[in-house]
Order: structure tokens, then sequence, then C-alpha cells
């Protein structure tokens, strides 16, 4: 994988953010009365906030790791949170494996079941192993920094578990910088990242001392949605996150994933 620096980004960031306004305005057009429960709205939160992430990404110098770490979090409790949790979200969010060759890895939210009956009317609910919930994309800049690895970075997404472990290390520790060094645990279908002297700590820190802890679960920040879309494409296998946790002492974060790993007797422990 090639190492190429993030000026790149910038176009992406002001479609990104241009993207933001005209979702809004279509969550209004749309169903003027109910507007604030519209998927529209919270698309257009996740544009305006994966923007500004990567704008922040793109310029010459390097970021401040403190305003970096608040960026990447930025509008994730009062905004992204809060609607998917009043539209009746619950449970982890499930990252889903492209469809087809080129497609791009899909995000379902469960509704509780007191909301069925207004999934039945449409508005941007879907269907999923029996369950009722919300269908986007991952949340803030995952997709499109995933896509700008592999057009600009040649990064290839193994099928191959250690292989593709591998790729995450290098994407982490050299290619984004955002860790000193990374941490690969399985325990079955659990996988356990542990991102050491973590660049976006402070954002983390602020996002678990403000919201409640369903909110990480619900809506994942960028670097872990990044993982885990790399994990749910490279094996073709759907991916939620268990839960996040804080070690102030050498400022990392361990990410608890859980994996429908396909085949795994033939996956190393």
């Amino acid at each position: 994988m090639t190492m190429n620096g993030y000026n790149h980004y910038r176009i992406g960031s002001y479609l990104l953010i241009g993207f933001a306004p005209l979702l809004i305005l279509a969550a209004v057009l749309t169903d003027p009365q109910e507007y604030m429960q519209s998927p529209f709205l919270m698309l257009s939160a996740t544009c305006f906030i994966g923007g500004g992430f990567l704008f922040a990404l793109s310029g010459d110098k390097p970021i401040d790791a403190w305003l970096a770490g608040r960026l990447s979090v930025q509008g994730i409790p009062p905004t992204l949170g809060h609607i998917i949790r009043d539209m009746g979200g619950s449970g982890p969010a499930v990252f889903l494996p492209p469809e087809s060759e080129g497609g791009r890895v899909t995000q379902f939210t469960s509704t509780r079941s007191d909301y069925r009956s207004f999934a039945a009317e449409g508005g941007g609910f879907a269907y999923h192993n029996g369950s009722t919930g919300i269908l986007t994309p991952p949340p803030l800049a995952a997709p499109p920094l995933l896509d700008d690895l592999k057009n600009d970075n040649d990064l290839a997404l193994p099928k191959d578990y250690s292989l593709l472990m591998g790729a995450i290390r290098e994407v982490c520790e050299e290619t984004l910088s955002v860790t000193e060094w990374m941490d690969i645990r399985r325990d079955g279908d659990r996988v356990i990242f542990t991102l050491h002297n973590y660049l976006l700590f402070s954002g983390c820190a602020s996002l678990h001392a403000d919201s409640p802890p369903e909110f990480c679960m619900l809506c994942p920040c960028s670097i872990c949605s990044l993982i885990a879309c790399m994990i749910a494409e490279g094996l073709g296998c759907e991916v939620s996150l268990n839960r996040t946790a804080l070690d102030d002492a050498d400022r990392s974060l361990r990410v608890e994933l859980s994996c429908a790993f396909a085949g795994k007797s033939s996956l190393p422990a």
C-alpha cells in the first residue's frame, strides 16, 4: 500500500459539506411535519461532520491531536445518537458486507417493536434477520476514507483473516498514524483491537463522559467504523461493535467487535 498525503481529501470534504444542506432540504420537503425523525436529517449530520473531519486531515501541516480527537466525535452525542435513539434505535449497529463486487458496506440499526407501525409506512426503515431497523451508510468519514485509501494508497482488503488484520494494523499505525501501535486479539467470534497512544483519545474521552454508553454502539465514530467496514468487506461477514473502553494510563482505546465469521474453523484464534 502506498503512502500518499491527504491533499486529495479536500474535494471530498467540500462535497460532503455541500450535500448536508441539500439533505436537510430533502427532509423538510419529504415530510414537513415529521422532518426531525427523517433519516435524511441523520445523513445530513453525517455528511457535515465527515466533511469537517476530512477537511481537517487535508492540510499539509499536522493537525493538533486534541483538535483531531474532538473533530472525530463532534456532533455525535447531540445529533446522530439522539436522532437514532429517538427513532427507536436499540442494540449495537450491525455492519453488513457489500451485496456485490464494488458495493459498499451498510449499517443496520435495529429499532424497538413499538416503531413497527411507523416502519410499515416506509420512512427509511428496513428488515434484517427478522428485525425492523434503520439501514444507512456507516456514520462519519468511514466510507469516503476507505474509498480514498483504496484509490490513493492502493489499499487492498485480503479475504484471509491474518492478512486483513495486518492491513488494518498498517492503516492505523502507518497510513493514518492514529495510534502508536495496535494490539489485535481474537477470542472466538470476538476480535479485540487495542490502539495504544490513540491520537483521537480526547474525543473518545469526551464522548464517554458526556453521553450514554450505548451511543458508541448505536453510531460508532470514524476509526471504529473504518475497522468494522474493513472486516465486513474483506471477510464478507456481519460485524457489530460490542463495546469500547479507554485506558488513561497509556491513552489507549479498546474496541471489541463481534464478527459472524464464515468457515470459523479455518480462522486462527
